[in-house]
């Protein structure tokens, strides 16, 4: 699969999995995201919340530098998610998408967690 920098991909080329609860409901949360600062997006899993939304927020022009960040409570988690998107929008993970795990421990925060 070819690979290019993330702001080379046009709207019109992503790519949405029809069968997906979140993608038949793409033009109201678009317009929800359009129009409003927050806006938070409840769905049964497997309805596309994390791998479709980060890509609708591209087809908006929103982040910084094509730039959109999400939040996974694991690494692996986080790092799934990450190679998975850059796969659909077929760009190299590292280059534009990318995994950060900050995990701030002190000695009396790990005495508490044991």
């Amino acid at each position: 699969m070819p690979v290019r920098p993330l702001d080379a991909i046009d709207a019109a080329e992503l790519h949405y999995p029809e069968h997906l609860p979140v993608v038949e409901r793409r033009e109201d949360i678009l317009a929800a995201i359009r129009d409003h600062q927050v806006v938070v997006i409840a769905g049964e899993t497997g309805s596309g919340k994390t791998t479709q939304l980060p890509k609708m927020c591209l087809e908006l022009g929103r982040g910084v530098h094509g730039q959109v960040g999400h939040t996974q409570p694991r690494r692996i988690a986080a790092r799934s998610v990450a190679e998975r998107i850059a796969e659909e929008v077929q760009v190299e993970l590292g280059g534009s998408w990318a995994t950060r795990c900050a995990s701030p421990t002190t000695a009396a925060t790990a005495r508490a967690s044991r």
